[in-house]
């Protein structure tokens, strides 16, 4: 998995993978494949941290029971429009 500047491929399939892998979708090999990419890769690391931080945020501001999904896509696209 590479997504260097130059590769908007590679960026997108590592966006598709970052969000498989939240969603609880991605298999072992994925898991392994990702992990092992975000060990070299900053931008990608950072987006599956800042993505974990919201989530445990969400989580534990609505009572621990988790936002709603409808709440968790708004507050996404709402990111994707500032990056």
């Amino acid at each position: 998995m590479s997504c260097s500047s130059e590769n908007s491929t590679g960026k997108q399939r590592c966006r598709e993978m970052l969000q498989k892998i939240l969603d609880g979708d991605a298999t072992p090999d994925e898991h392994r494949e990702f992990r092992q990419h975000i060990q070299q890769c900053l931008p990608c690391y950072n987006a599956y941290e800042l993505e974990m931080a919201i989530r445990a945020l969400l989580k534990t501001r609505c009572n621990g029971t988790g936002a709603p999904p409808e709440l968790i896509e708004k507050i996404k696209q709402q990111i994707q429009t500032l990056r």
